[in-house]
């Protein structure tokens, strides 16, 4: 009997704060999303893991995600940052950022989608705001479940 892999993309959750990212994993969860989530807690460890440096080498255990799921606001390097230079590689500009933050600013909104960023959804995530967000994304093979 032949079995059959099938490859899954994955999403790459930035998040410094640990109930924010439980809360995201599980809002997809939700969604019926069943692509992986691979999660960093800062921006730097996401730049890491985009460019396949350090502890994130591995491209066959830390591929190239189909999109990014980012916090605005993190120590060290914020979100914002993470954006600018995502957005000056030519290997990583193409790949969808989603922000997600507690942020409702319109000033916030508006420079992330200027830097490039895909879409904002403000926490916390709702079911609805995923499925939205995602199926509206080109190009992203997402795997969706039954319930």
């Amino acid at each position: 009997m032949a079995t059959t892999t099938v490859q899954t993309s994955n999403f790459l959750l930035v998040e410094d704060d640990p109930d924010d990212a439980l809360l995201t994993q599980r809002a997809f969860k939700k969604a019926n999303i069943w692509n992986p989530i691979d999660s960093v807690t800062s921006a730097e460890d996401a730049w890491q893991y985009l460019t396949q440096q350090g502890p994130y080498a591995d491209q066959s255990r830390y591929p190239k995600p189909l999109c990014v799921l980012l916090d605005l606001n993190m120590p060290g390097m914020d979100g914002r940052e993470l954006i600018a230079k995502m957005g000056a590689d030519e290997t990583l500009k193409d790949i969808p950022v989603i922000v997600i933050s507690t942020s409702d600013y319109e000033k916030d909104m508006e420079h992330v989608r200027s830097m490039g960023a895909k879409h904002y959804i403000i926490k916390p995530l709702k079911m609805q705001s995923v499925l939205q967000v995602v199926a509206s994304l080109p190009n992203v093979s997402v795997i969706l479940g039954t319930a």
